[in-house]
């Protein structure tokens, strides 16, 4: 029982300091607002601007628009200054040093966005004020800000892109609000990782630019982010192995006779399917404010015009082949070049075959006839001369017609081989420009 008394004590003591404490606050926050106004700037004198140190720290990317080209994000404005007219003695306010006030009863810095897409500045200003007892006043809106940038897609789906934010006073010139950095980068503390977009780094730069609408020059600061895209292996997986996938057949197709529909139809489906596969991948390129063209989208070019050119090459082939049925011979000069290339290429090229004896069968022909042998011959030798004659006439235009199939058979022949030339050495320079060329654009990516 002895205990109610001390207890009853600090209970009405606790009272007391409560009520005390609050009463301290409320009148403090009565004298701040007595006689003050706050569409007045806090200048001490016409020559002293206000120095305002402004920091940001992002806390999360809520969305970055290719096709808008613009970045949104979640971060916090920090505002620091400091306003003559909240001074306070912290003795006769119960040693108050701080008190939280609402900001729309203060004055505050008109800082706006420059380059928001949105007539909104993003800044939340329902958010109280920290004020300090040596007139310091803190101010940490949050800030959706909705930005324009200007995007390069030259390394997409690898490339890195960097958004910037620029902010400063609407009205006040730099002899009124001089805006400072706090940090010369900007904070990432409590970031939130985003799924497509990773922050590699950050900076913050003051700036003092003289517009031409205004004599008096303007401070503003630039917060900038460089993002880099964060490609899964599927999409890297989905933009260039269809495409890879189509080359090979083409260089596989070369191994095909060239002289069966086969490989047109793989040309012509190669073609169709690495065009596709270019349609549907330009679809999803972002937008490029720079005059450049994606290496992806090169590749994808490079693709097309080699898939295009092995059928275009097949259809001709297959008309060399089929030319045989013409039964022209192959020009001289066109056969002598050949030669020395199928060398190169490894290829044994046939040279013309003619008789052992260096004359065509043709050319046994039949004598003018049997001498004259006076009176000496009989009839009997005469009837025997006259059917070794008709015999020899046989013999003659059976040998002309096995001399004409065995010359359209070369000409086939030297025609075909024709062909398996210009096929070997289209697949040299197919194979040899497909390498090069995907490495030389694939490791500019790397």
């Amino acid at each position: 029982m002895k205990l109610c008394p001390v207890v009853g004590l600090v209970i009405l003591s606790t009272i007391y300091t409560v009520t005390f404490a609050y009463q301290a606050e409320e009148r403090l926050l009565d004298a701040l607002k007595s006689g003050y106004r706050k569409d007045v700037i806090p200048m001490v004198d016409n020559r002293t601007a206000v120095d305002v140190e402004v920091s940001v720290t992002v806390a999360s990317i809520l969305g970055v628009d290719d096709k808008k080209q613009e970045l949104k994000t979640l971060s916090w404005l920090t505002m620091d200054w400091r306003d003559y007219r909240l001074r306070w003695n912290p003795r006769q306010y119960d040693n108050l040093q701080k008190i939280n006030v609402p900001s729309d009863l203060l004055w505050r810095p008109d800082l706006l966005p420059y380059n928001s897409r949105t007539l909104d500045s993003g800044i939340d200003l329902s958010v109280d004020a920290i004020v300090y007892s040596n007139g310091r006043v803190t101010f940490i809106p949050k800030w959706l800000t909705q930005t324009s940038c200007s995007f390069d897609a030259t390394y997409y789906p690898f490339d890195e892109q960097t958004c910037s934010m620029k902010l400063g006073s609407w009205t006040h010139h730099a002899g009124e609000i001089d805006l400072r950095l706090s940090h010369e980068s900007v904070s990432l503390e409590p970031f939130v990782e985003d799924s497509t977009w990773t922050i590699k780094k950050t900076s913050a730069t003051r700036e003092v630019l003289q517009y031409e609408c205004c004599p008096e020059p303007y401070v503003h600061v630039l917060f900038s982010i460089t993002l880099g895209r964060t490609s899964s292996a599927l999409l890297r997986f989905n933009l260039i192995a269809p495409t890879v996938l189509f080359l090979a057949a083409a260089v596989l197709g070369f191994y095909l006779p060239s002289d069966t529909g086969s490989r047109t139809l793989l040309g012509v489906v190669s073609l169709l399917g690495v065009t596709l596969v270019s349609l549907l991948n330009y679809g999803n390129f972002p937008l490029s404010g720079h005059a450049t063209t994606p290496i992806i989208g090169q590749f994808y070019a490079l693709a097309v015009i080699l898939v295009g050119l092995f059928t275009v090459v097949t259809i001709g082939l297959w008309g060399i082949h089929h030319h045989a049925a013409d039964l022209s011979p192959v020009p001289g000069w066109l056969k002598a070049a050949l030669s020395g290339l199928a060398r190169v290429c490894c290829i044994r090229y046939p040279a013309a075959s003619t008789d052992k004896d260096g004359a065509p069968l043709g050319s046994i022909v039949a004598g003018d006839g049997p001498a004259e042998g006076g009176a000496a011959s009989t009839v009997s030798e005469i009837k025997k001369l006259k059917c070794m004659q008709d015999i020899l006439q046989n013999v003659h235009a059976i040998a002309q017609t096995v001399d004409e199939q065995s010359r359209n058979t070369a000409n086939q022949r030297d025609w075909k081989n024709v062909a398996l030339v210009i096929d070997r050495i289209l697949l040299t320079a197919f194979l040899l420009t497909a390498l090069i060329g995907t490495l030389a654009i694939l490791l500019q990516l790397a």
